[in-house]
């Protein structure tokens, strides 16, 4: 109890700064509403609508609603230059996510001005934001005061471990999830129990609004929380198979022992540049730089950035360059930069294949008529055929600048107009060098090269 009283006192936002973000709330919704146009409702939703945000998040979320019957193209026109009046004389910037919307500083708060339509029944969206006014109606009138810390309590624990967030960056849950997941078990202590004892495929049904059963038959997810507002949509569906792992490990290691380190890790130190030399004389790894896309959106960029790490992955196991660990890392401005552990970086000019046993004839046949042009072989091995072939690649560096050329040519666009511009390998002197000169690169790497989850 000392340490989430602990915790409570360092997220729970004071008083002033609760006031200071709804004045300047109801002075935005006061000037969209006061302003010309085809809107005709303005919501403030989100964790500080509900007064369920941490400590020094200052967010604000604005949604201008406009009526069903308004054109896509005049929805997307009024919604921006709505936004931009309230935005006149601040920074801000045009972001887009189906469609696009304005970002920006007001007063210290970041605020993001969202057009929206205004529909009756949130299963029948017309744009993806639709939901969020459902999903705010539906929460204010649920939580009570006494939810209120104990949903600030489970929202730092997973920002703690790492594991908050629906962005694909992260792949975890949203803020909406854990304000449900209070709403079912009432408590942070009997929500933590609860997750401890998930196993893949659980399914949170608030309203009960589906069979567990059918719901796994309709998502495939590792955690299923059906939307109260919408019984087709799983909330959790951003959360990956990792993240999923990590919070039920992470609940059970806090019931066994609790600590503060879960709330509030302890940041970690940078290795000296020695240190990571000498890790790196016992690992066999490859780097890989590309340019960032210029105006893109960070969680599109993202989710490209994770696919094209995979795609290599998977390349770089079929060429038999078997792949131990990778992981990838961006400053969202200038560089992304792609990380493989490897068994080998080298790999001997002869590959053996193993072939169908000598008694399947029609197999054996197959087998010996595609590998005449062999270094050795074919030849009977244990009743088997085997024959040794040689590799295309046997240097993992040759490997990558040829993959890397050959899919810039049909990679997505923001990935491949990066790679143009700038793609190279990097070895162990690359990777010192870039550790030297860039913090946030060495705080990564430093955490890539320990390994250890930060509550352990």
């Amino acid at each position: 109890m000392k340490i989430l009283k602990d915790v409570l006192e360092r997220v729970t936002p004071s008083s002033s700064e609760r006031k200071a973000e709804a004045a300047l709330a109801r002075k935005i919704m006061r000037q969209i509403n006061e302003t010309e146009g085809k809107h005709v409702e303005v919501v403030w939703a989100g964790s500080s609508a509900r007064d369920t945000h941490l400590k020094g998040a200052r967010d604000l979320d604005i949604f201008i609603r406009f009526p069903q019957k308004l054109s896509r193209k005049e929805f997307e026109k009024e919604g921006l230059r709505i936004a931009r009046k309230v935005f006149r004389g601040h920074e801000y910037e045009e972001a887009y996510s189906e469609h696009p919307y304005l970002r920006g500083n007001i007063n210290g708060f970041d605020v993001e001005i969202v057009p929206s339509y205004r529909i009756w029944d949130s299963s029948k969206k017309l744009s993806s934001v639709d939901r969020s006014v459902f999903h705010n109606r539906y929460l204010k009138k649920r939580i009570e005061d006494k939810h209120k810390p104990q949903i600030r309590l489970l929202r730092q624990f997973l920002k703690g471990i790492g594991a908050y967030g629906a962005e694909l960056k992260t792949e975890s849950v949203p803020g909406y999830v854990v304000e449900l997941l209070i709403l079912k078990h009432g408590a942070f202590a009997k929500a933590i129990k609860a997750i401890a004892n998930w196993k893949q495929g659980h399914v949170i049904d608030i309203e009960k609004q589906l069979p567990a059963k059918k719901a796994r038959e309709k998502f495939d997810s590792p955690l299923i929380i059906i939307d109260p507002v919408d019984k087709n949509r799983n909330v959790a569906a951003a959360l990956s198979e990792r993240q999923f792992n990590r919070i039920v490990f992470a609940a059970n290691a806090f019931l066994k022992k609790p600590s503060l380190k879960f709330f509030f890790p302890k940041k970690i130190e940078s290795y000296s540049i020695e240190k990571v030399r000498q890790i790196l004389e016992k690992k066999e790894l490859i780097g890989i730089e590309i340019a960032y896309p210029e105006g893109a959106l960070s969680d599109i960029v993202w989710g490209q950035i994770k696919r094209f790490r995979q795609k290599i992955e998977r390349q770089l196991n079929l060429h038999d360059f078997k792949v131990n660990q990778a992981a990838e890392w961006t400053d969202e401005k200038k560089s992304i930069i792609f990380v493989f552990e490897l068994k080998t970086l080298q790999l001997q000019r002869a590959k053996k294949i193993s072939g169908p046993p000598v008694s399947l004839k029609e197999h054996s046949a197959k087998f010996l008529k595609k590998h005449k042009r062999v270094l050795s072989g074919p030849r009977i091995e244990k009743g088997k055929w085997v024959a040794e072939v040689e590799r295309e690649f046997v240097s993992a560096e040759k490997f990558l600048r040829k993959y890397i050329r050959k899919i810039a040519s049909d990679e997505r666009e923001n990935i491949r107009n990066a790679i143009q511009k700038h793609s190279v390998i990097l070895h162990e002197k690359n990777m010192l060098k870039l550790y030297k000169k860039n913090r946030e690169f060495a705080e990564f790497f430093t955490k890539y090269l320990k390994g250890k989850e930060s509550f352990l």
